[in-house]
């Protein structure tokens, strides 16, 4: 649950902060050279906090299959020396 709670609070946060740079524009007149910095927060902003969530998300999701690939081999190598004692066959 606390996965969910801190990519919703993420996501709300790039909603937020997207929503108020596209609107600023539309708001306020600026400069041209004004114009092109808050596009370019806003697009630092979007880039920024879409990586705060991939990124993170695609390491998780990387390494959790790793510790499977892992977990799994112990567990059937356990299986199957428990199998060969039961039978008395040993290996090195």
């Amino acid at each position: 649950m606390d996965d969910f709670i801190s990519i919703s609070l993420l996501s709300l946060a790039m909603l937020v902060g997207c929503y108020v740079a596209g609107i600023i524009p539309l708001a306020v007149n600026f400069s041209e050279e004004r114009l092109k910095l808050v596009t370019v927060l806003g697009a630092g902003l979007l880039c920024g906090t879409a990586l705060a969530v991939i990124v993170p998300e695609g390491v998780h999701a990387l390494y959790e299959d790793i510790l499977e690939g892992v977990e799994n081999n112990r567990q059937s190598e356990g299986l199957h020396a428990k199998g060969r004692r039961h039978l008395g066959i040993f290996s090195s």
